[in-house]
């Protein structure tokens, strides 16, 4: 994989608010695929990249923050909408 990028931390607590309150979120990818998965939280390596650690039907996946280009909670009550997490 590239460089890793660090994301704004602004980006960042939108993801911890997510995995804190469970929620399941449409997440669009830098390679333009989407997936939905619950979040369940992040993650920080020791090469100092960040994860993202989500729950769907095929089980647990871990996506590189910097991977991420957005995130949508699908719950109509969630406290944020679409977020822009890494540029293309």
């Amino acid at each position: 994989m590239s460089e890793y990028k660090i994301i704004p931390c602004a980006h960042y607590d939108y993801l911890e608010l997510a995995c804190l309150r469970g929620y399941w979120l449409k997440i669009e990818l830098q390679d333009g695929s989407q997936c939905q998965a619950r979040a369940i939280t992040t993650q920080t390596h020791a090469d100092k990249t960040e994860w993202l650690i989500v729950e769907h039907q095929a089980g647990q996946q871990t996506l590189r923050l910097d991977s991420i280009i957005a995130i949508t909670p699908t719950d109509p009550a969630a406290s944020f909408g679409r977020v822009m997490i890494a540029s293309q």
